[in-house]
Parts: structure tokens; C-alpha cells; sequence
């Protein structure tokens, strides 16, 4: 399997980020990373400047973040956005469907810090089935849940300090959906690489969360069985992974999390991250962790192993949501995507 890298949910200066693509690509580049999903506010002139596709190495994938009243949600694989933003959920994620678009859930955890004016309600639509996946791991909105005034220069200068991993009610909702249903869970920056000026219009004093540092943070690893080509089919291909849920989270901050592996194996048959099977006989769980770790199996939720070292192994049959769940010196570190152990009809 290919392992590749990247970060999703990154604005620029096509919305109300403060970096370039070019700035952004080099940034990438920089920090080691595969690919980038841009995500300007209801648009995608990147693509129409032709910046999607491959640049020196690192892939760009241009989508959207499209807004439904307070839900925001990141648009992927529409080729225009003609009739794909609507005034109301349900709506807008049909029309995404309809089109042959992925949609992904951003920022679904409320965040409400007046003095820094920000404020996202977060996602209640959670009974809606047209959704692909989701943002378990929410880089800057981890950073911020603790942000005041008078912890600012920490947050700043110490920014690892601060991360504490996926919330604990996201996770459940995610396991909730994926009990009905495969949901893909996806790790986000919801990058804007904010340059604060001296003076207004004046040179910039410093950055909040620069791109170089930003992008060796909370990744998303997408496992390919062949190489990405590097032509036009790269982003469909890319893409076509992504709903699939052959990806795990990771905070390579911590340590660069590239060789994790989760299979399932039945009657000398593989099975992958984001494949359902019935329960019907058992299945082995394996899980490798390029890293000594506190490993957790889980299911629908709740712990079924735990071990430290780099492997686990485990003999399942009943019904439900199987991810992973690995930390480093307590410190959260990577979340798999599920494999799916379903009733037998």
C-alpha cells in the first residue's frame, strides 16, 4: 500500500486565508505532504486558474466550503458549483450528491469565543445520510477550545501545549452514523495562516499557525494500492480513496504515523479500512503501528482490546464499528477509519 499524506480544509487568498497557492504549495512541499485540498468559501477559482493538479510533487485538489445556514460542509469532486449551494442542509447535500460530489461535514463541534468573533454552532443534522464523512479532527478549532486573552502568547509561541485531540461527542456521533452506515472520518486544519499586521495594512508583525508548521500537525494518510498517476485522473483517484475511507488521522506533529496499517482477514481474504462485510463468521483484526504506541481496538465506541507495543490482534464476529484508537505518552495520536462488520441479511 501507498502511503500519502496531506491536509484538508485549507483557505488561501481566493476566501479569507492569508497565504498564496504558491505559498501554500511550497509550504507543503516543505513539510513533506502529498497533497492539499483547498477549500475556498462557495467557489473554486483555483481550479479555473488551473491550479489543480500536481506541482513539484505535491497534489492540489481545489473544492468548496459550501454554507447552509450555520452547517458548513467541504464540497469535493463537482466540476462547477452550479446549483450545489441551497439555503438548507438537506438540500444542499442532495444537490452535491445529485452532482456527483462528495460532501463532508466541517467544523462539527459547537466553538464560541465572542472576543476573537468567532462563533460555529455546530452540526446537528446528524440523521442525514447524504453526507460522506466528517472532520473528527479538527486542527485550528482543537487549538482554540482554550483560547483567552490572557493565554494567547502561549497558545501562540506553544501551540503543541494546547492540542488535546477529536472531542469526545464528535467521535460518537461518528460511530452513531457509521453503525447505519459507512462515514468516512477525515482530520482538517480549516487552515487560514493569519498574518497579524503592525499596523493596519502594514507589515505583517507575525503568523498565527504558519503553513510550515500547520501542515506537520493533524494529517489525513491515504492508503493507495497503486501509485496516484500524474495525470488528469489523480484527484478522481484521490478522491475515489477518500470516499472510500481508506485513510487514518493522524497528529504527525507527535511522530510521523506513515506504516500504520488496520486489516481484517476471513478465509484468506483481506479486507481494508472502510470495507463492510456481514458478521456472519469471524473475522482476525490486525492492527501495525510504525511507532510503540498504546493501541486500542474499538468497537461501535467502546474499548474490545488494548495493548502496548506495535501490534494488535483480535478475533471478532458480532456486529459493529471497528476503528482504532492509538496514543503516545498520552498524548492522542492516530484514529483509523472503521471497518465494518454488518448483520447478516
Amino acid at each position: 500500500m501507498h502511503d500519502y499524506k496531506g491536509c484538508l480544509h485549507i483557505h488561501s487568498t481566493y476566501s479569507d486565508g492569508d497565504a498564496s497557492v504558491p505559498e501554500l504549495l511550497d509550504a507543503a512541499r516543505d513539510a513533506g505532504l502529498h497533497f492539499l485540498v483547498l477549500t475556498a468559501h462557495a467557489h473554486a477559482k483555483a481550479r479555473d486558474d488551473g491550479w489543480e493538479g500536481w506541482h513539484d510533487g505535491v497534489l492540489l485538489v481545489v473544492g468548496s466550503e459550501l454554507h447552509a445556514g450555520h452547517h458548513h460542509c467541504m464540497a469535493l469532486g463537482l466540476g462547477d458549483l452550479d446549483g450545489a449551494a441551497r439555503p438548507d442542509t438537506a438540500g444542499q447535500l442532495q444537490a452535491i450528491k445529485r452532482r456527483g460530489g462528495l460532501a463532508f461535514v466541517v467544523h462539527p463541534q459547537p466553538v464560541h469565543k465572542p472576543l476573537f468573533s468567532l462563533w460555529t454552532p455546530g452540526w446537528t443534522d446528524w440523521h442525514l445520510d447524504t453526507f460522506d464523512g466528517l472532520e473528527i479532527w479538527p486542527y485550528m478549532h482543537d487549538w482554540i477550545r482554550d483560547l483567552q486573552p490572557w493565554n494567547f502568547l502561549s497558545h501562540w509561541l506553544d501551540p503543541d501545549r494546547w492540542v488535546t485531540g477529536p472531542e469526545p461527542e464528535i467521535l460518537a456521533a461518528w460511530d452513531t452514523v457509521g453503525r447505519r452506515r459507512r462515514c468516512v472520518g477525515i482530520g482538517s486544519l480549516d487552515h487560514h495562516a493569519r498574518r497579524v499586521p503592525f499596523r493596519r495594512r502594514g507589515p505583517a508583525l507575525f503568523e498565527l499557525l504558519p503553513s510550515r508548521y500547520a501542515f506537520r500537525t493533524v494529517r489525513t494518510h491515504l492508503l493507495a494500492p497503486e501509485p496516484l498517476p500524474r495525470g488528469p485522473e489523480a484527484v478522481p483517484r484521490l478522491l475515489a480513496l477518500l470516499a472510500a475511507g481508506r485513510c487514518y488521522v493522524s497528529y504527525d506533529l507527535e511522530a510521523d504515523a506513515t506504516g500504520f496499517r488496520f486489516h481484517a482477514h476471513r478465509g484468506g481474504q483481506a479486507y481494508h479500512m472502510g470495507d463492510e462485510l456481514p458478521a456472519a463468521e469471524p473475522v482476525e483484526l490486525r492492527v501495525t503501528t510504525p511507532h510503540h504506541a498504546t493501541i486500542r481496538l474499538l468497537r461501535d465506541g467502546q474499548p474490545l482490546a488494548t495493548v502496548s507495543g506495535y501490534e494488535l490482534a483480535d478475533r471478532v464476529r458480532d456486529p459493529g464499528v471497528y476503528r482504532v484508537e492509538a496514543t503516545l505518552d498520552d498524548r492522542p495520536w492516530l484514529y483509523s477509519n472503521p471497518i465494518y462488520l454488518r448483520p447478516p441479511s
